[in-house]
């Protein structure tokens, strides 16, 4: 590559022997665009901001490219200006740092090789997000009855919710593990791990949720009409009941009008047979005795007591009859309003839950709509677990390799950390009796060497105090001495010669031995 940007051709070639220079040849140009082009693609790719052309710009004389230089005897041939690098690479690059980040991996750490990889890892995160807000939205615009937009506040929950379930998956490192026994013991990454199934578990969860959801969508106008079925089937069967309620409560006035009919006939049959009693007693008929006796009196009680009970019973029949016939003309006024109140009712219950009732009628009704709700299932199932398949490829690469590397560093210096703790505890237990021991033994030294000095100290202390009391009665008995030759006027004792050897002080005194 020329690092100025231009070509020198035929740099070598021999003196001009005067003849004017030869016209240029359009194969050179050719080669040399060519050539160009090749320069300009590496350009491209190469994204340092330190240019080699400064070296040919600031050359004196006013170098400018595109200017024939050469020396009078020798031959230069411009060649077209290189293209300048291209403004979009800095955000392509931007662009990419944030897919890649997106995934939880840093880009700085992140080999140029696997970019591209966590780049699609990232895009594959956001498009399962984008999925989930509007399946969210959708859900959420169900539920309550509310537009999509009003609803989005929950897809936008639901998004993220997805999102880092998404990010923690593929943040999840597979720990390095010892597999085999003896010379067959190797060192690989576990294949699987609890938390990780757990998190798949809730990402399939949600990927169901947010296919079902798009489903009810697509097909809405084939809903509609299952929908609509449902709702008269509620109907009928909740006016089916209330028809059947309203049966029994008319079963129940027509009984109880019969009933008051039978006593009302009743009492009346009773007057009528007392009516007889008393006439009979009255005229004298066949067994009654004739004329106002006591029988005819009692009799005349009974058909009195029977007769004040009918006006009582024709009111009552009369009651019961006026129920019936009410309960009758306002029937179906009433049946009506409930079937109002009641298709209202229907008319705001969930309307997601009627929605996939609807939609699963018409799935078992139809192929058609089960075989696309099968593959659209798949394909929406499929988008949304892609960012989890994609997992088994990130671990494949050099960033997921050392983070798997600086994960087993750790737990085996934790392990070798808790084994050295582990070890120097056994040591420490089990020299304790040593160490009691010994110092048991040091103690007791101490205790004697302690002993000694007191002994010591006491016997200088008695030393001490035989020789004062020595001192004192000797000069005790020199006093008295002194004082009875005083008294009697004794001469005073010759001085005795000290022994041989006798030590004296620097008077000429002898020192007592």
């Amino acid at each position: 590559m020329d690092s100025g940007g231009e070509r020198l051709i035929d740099s070598d070639a021999e003196e001009d022997p005067g003849y004017g220079p030869e016209p240029p040849d359009q194969a050179d140009y050719a080669q040399a665009e060519y050539a160009d082009a090749g320069h300009d693609q590496a350009d491209y790719d190469y994204t340092a901001d330190c240019d080699d052309t400064a070296d040919y710009e600031d050359t004196p004389a006013g170098y400018d490219r595109g200017v024939d230089t050469a020396e009078p005897g020798r031959t230069r041939r411009r060649v077209p200006r290189r293209r300048p690098r291209r403004s979009g690479v800095g955000a392509r690059r931007t662009a990419v740092n944030l897919l890649i980040g997106c995934t939880g991996a840093d880009h700085r750490a992140v080999t140029e090789r696997d970019r591209s990889r966590y780049a699609s890892a990232g895009a594959l995160m956001l498009l399962t997000a984008s999925l989930a807000a509007y399946a969210g939205a959708s859900v959420a615009a169900f539920g309550f009855g509310t537009s999509t937009l009003a609803a989005l506040p929950y897809g936008l929950f639901y998004a993220a919710f997805i999102f880092f379930i998404d990010r923690s998956v593929l943040l999840t490192i597979r720990p390095l593990r010892l597999a085999g026994k003896g010379d067959k013991e190797r060192i690989r990454p576990r294949r699987l791990l609890p938390t990780g199934v757990i998190r798949i578990l809730i990402a399939i969860v949600g990927a169901i949720l947010v296919g079902e959801s798009l489903l009810l969508r697509f097909f809405d106008a084939s809903i509609e009409p299952r929908v609509a079925e449902l709702r008269q089937q509620e109907l009928a069967g909740v006016m089916s009941s209330w028809d059947a309620g309203q049966r029994t409560t008319e079963a129940g006035l027509v009984a109880a009008l019969d009933d008051q009919r039978a006593q009302l006939a009743s009492a009346e049959n009773l007057v009528t047979a007392k009516t007889g009693e008393v006439d009979c007693q009255l005229t004298g008929g066949d067994g009654c005795l004739g004329g106002r006796g006591p029988i005819y009196q009692v009799k005349l009680g009974e058909l009195r007591a029977a007769a004040a009970q009918i006006p009582g019973l024709r009111a009552a029949r009369d009651a019961a009859q006026n129920r019936l016939d009410s309960f009758r003309v306002t029937r179906d006024q009433r049946r009506a309003q409930y079937a109002d109140t009641e298709w209202r009712s229907i008319g705001n219950a969930n309307d997601l839950l009627m929605r996939e009732k609807g939609f699963w009628r018409l799935t078992a009704a139809d192929n058609s709509v089960k075989v696309w709700r099968i593959l659209i299932s798949l394909l929406i199932l499929g988008i949304d677990l892609a960012p989890l398949l994609f997992k088994r490829n990130l671990d494949r690469t050099a960033y997921a390799r050392l983070e798997r590397g600086a994960l087993w560093e750790g737990e085996t210096n934790e392990e070798v950390d808790a084994f050295q703790l582990d070890r120097n505890a056994r040591a420490r237990r089990g020299k304790a009796g040593e160490v009691a021991e010994r110092m048991a033994a040091r103690y007791e030294e101490y205790a004697v060497a302690r002993e000694e000095l007191r002994l010591a100290a006491s016997l200088d202390e008695d030393e001490g105090a035989a020789a004062l009391r020595r001192d004192e009665r000797r000069l005790g008995n020199d006093r008295q001495a002194a004082d009875l030759r005083r008294a009697y006027r004794l001469p005073a004792p010759l001085a005795t010669p000290p022994p041989r050897g006798a030590a004296t002080d620097g008077t000429g005194s002898h020192t007592p031995g």
